[in-house]
C-alpha cells in the first residue's frame, strides 16, 4: 500500500465528512506532493493532511520497535 493510499485510507477514517476534500492520487510517494496539492486546496486542509501524515509516521515508527 503506498504513503498515498494510507493517508486517504486514514483521512477517511477520522474525518469522513472531509475525505473527498483531502484525498490524494494513489500514486503519490512524498510528502511534498501532498503539500503541493493539499495546501494548494487551503491552508486548512494543508494543516490537516500534515498531522495526518505525522500519524501515519508514528504508527510507522512504533511497528518498527
Amino acid at each position: 500500500m503506498t504513503i498515498a493510499q494510507r493517508y486517504n485510507a486514514e483521512a477517511a477514517r477520522l474525518l469522513p465528512h472531509m475525505a473527498e476534500s483531502l484525498a490524494v492520487e494513489p500514486t503519490i510517494t512524498t510528502a511534498n506532493e501532498f503539500d503541493e496539492i493539499v495546501f494548494r486546496r487551503s491552508e486548512f486542509l494543508g494543516g490537516m493532511a500534515c498531522t495526518i501524515l505525522a500519524m501515519i509516521e508514528r504508527q510507522d515508527q512504533r511497528a518498527r520497535g
